[in-house]
């Protein structure tokens, strides 16, 4: 196992403990479906605070990719389908229902790309992780639908500049997604 590969797992494991540790106690928590962002396309997350009146959360997800854009990685696939786990932890800033939400995490993902080389088209397996930053407005009453709009800019952790045929990872450095997301407070 590599360096990032472990530096990767303990960080999961961490985000994991921390998230386990803590249901019991939790207040405004919610499930939520993202389009774009973290997601990349869609995704389905749990979002929960670490305590009563902590403004210190967590969430975690199950995303998933599909693209026909050329340029979501630089390898050039004519498709893009995978599946990521975004999890990441976020402080919210203000009272009642009105927040701005700065978060941090990592999305872990497994893709399959279509590519064409010499007028045949292949299939590859990439996997990859990015740092995504959560820079947005929630609008979360203590019940009932809550709203999410804002930025996420990316950052590949396993960036390479070319990408070699026997090279299974992603090879994107930088990006910015929009979000909204649309979910339920409990």
């Amino acid at each position: 196992m590599n360096q990032l590969t472990k530096k990767r797992n303990i960080l999961l494991l961490l985000f994991s403990l921390l998230a386990f540790c803590n249901l019991q106690a939790q207040t405004k928590q919610q499930v939520y479906v993202e389009l774009l962002g973290a997601s990349t396309t869609v995704g389905v997350h749990y979002d929960s605070r670490f305590g009563k009146n902590s403004h210190w959360g967590f969430r975690a997800g199950l995303a998933f990719t599909s693209t026909d854009n050329q340029d979501f990685m630089e390898c050039d696939p004519l498709k893009t389908r995978g599946v990521t786990l975004p999890v990441g932890i976020n402080y919210l800033i203000g009272k009642n229902k009105h927040f701005a939400e700065l978060g941090l995490g990592v999305s872990f993902g497994s893709y399959q790309c279509t590519l064409r080389k010499e007028e045949k088209l292949f299939k590859k397996n990439l996997t990859g992780s990015f740092l995504f930053l959560d820079m947005g407005y929630r609008y979360q009453p203590a019940k009932g639908v809550s709203v999410r709009l804002g930025l996420n800019p990316g950052l590949a952790l396993n960036y390479k500049e070319t990408t070699k045929e026997n090279d299974n990872t992603i090879t994107r450095s930088a990006v910015i997604y929009p979000y909204v997301s649309i979910g339920l407070t409990l």
